[in-house]
């Protein structure tokens, strides 16, 4: 403690009142709360929670990594030249089916809609050359529907050749699969960007730009998953529509059908956990910088300084320093 010499009648010392009545500051303690965020290790709670999902559902996650190796290394069953050169013929013959004969009917058929269209009347009404034009819209139709049996029957016989494992099924499989997984992942951003339109309509609150992009993001999250949940049922009822059109037998036919659908779900699957754990892990870290922050900043002094006087009695004119009466400020 300071101590200060009053000059003055009985000359006595005068004891700094800065830390009187209470101890010097140190350093606070942290709340439990605190200190728990900041004693988080994330990657020992990731392999905690991987270890105990292996330990108590060892199944699933077989299944899920028999899925992600089919997906990854699956490739089909080769087949030889002849049936492989077959296959290329009959191909070929398809195409020139759609590129000739299915696009000159799909022409004729929206000239026959327009001309349709416009001879309609008010409310719908339909005159004798409305129903002509009418008639003539629908011999359209038909021929385009014959045209695609054709077609999709030449694909048939070409396909029945080869079967659902060889190497051409399993790669219509693929790219059937990404066809859907794009077609969700569009979806998911079509949306995301209605979502974001409406969230900067007036009328909506006042928010910072943080708080937006994070509402956009999480906003982001969610139409994805829906969007590659609705894409991969899209997608499952291909596969049984390419089973079909392949020819094969019943328990072949099943047993490839489990196998895709285990394949996807393990693809889908790992995507969405591995977002939603980046997502989780940003978040996490987020909140130990700011439990951090708040730390530093409640233990570097918040308290209001006190302010305290020195040589409460005992001056006289022109002693005592300061103030008239001995008083003197000081701020701790």
């Amino acid at each position: 403690l300071k101590s200060t010499y009053v000059k003055g009648a009985g000359s006595q010392p005068a004891v700094d009142s800065c830390w009187a009545g209470r101890t010097p500051p140190m350093a606070q303690p942290k709340s439990s709360a605190v200190q728990k965020v900041e004693d988080l290790d994330i990657g020992a709670l990731v392999v905690s929670t991987a270890t105990n999902v292996v330990k108590n559902r060892p199944v699933s996650v077989s299944l899920w990594v028999v899925g992600l190796l089919l997906a990854a290394f699956a490739n089909g069953f080769s087949v030889d030249d002849t049936t492989r050169e077959a296959y290329s013929m009959t191909l070929q013959h398809a195409e020139e089916v759609d590129r000739l004969e299915l696009s000159k009917a799909l022409a004729a058929e929206r000239k026959a809609e327009d001309r349709y269209y416009n001879a309609k009347g008010w409310f719908w009404s339909c005159d004798a050359r409305c129903q002509n034009a009418k008639d003539k819209y629908e011999m359209a139709r038909a021929e385009v529907a014959r045209v695609q049996v054709k077609r999709n029957q030449i694909m048939t016989e070409a396909r029945r050749e080869v079967g659902i494992w060889s190497v051409f099924g399993v790669r219509d499989i693929r790219d059937s699969f990404w066809a859907a997984w794009k077609s969700g992942k569009d979806w998911a951003a079509r949306y995301t960007m209605m979502d974001a339109f409406f969230m900067m309509m007036p009328g909506n609150k006042e928010e910072t730009a943080i708080s937006m992009i994070l509402k956009i993001v999480m906003q982001y999250i969610i139409n994805l998953t829906m969007g590659l949940i609705g894409a991969f049922v899209f997608f499952i009822y291909n596969v049984y529509n390419l089973i079909v059109s392949y020819g094969e037998p019943a328990l072949s036919g099943v047993a490839f059908f489990l196998l895709v659908m285990v394949a996807g779900l393990s693809t889908v699957g790992t995507y969405l956990v591995a977002i939603y754990g980046t997502v989780a892990g940003g978040g996490l870290y987020l909140v130990k910088q700011a439990a951090k922050q708040a730390a530093v900043e409640g233990g570097a002094g918040g308290q209001r300084p006190r302010r305290v006087q020195y040589g409460g009695s005992g001056g006289v004119h022109g002693y005592g320093g300061g103030r008239v009466g001995g008083q003197r400020s000081h701020y701790d």
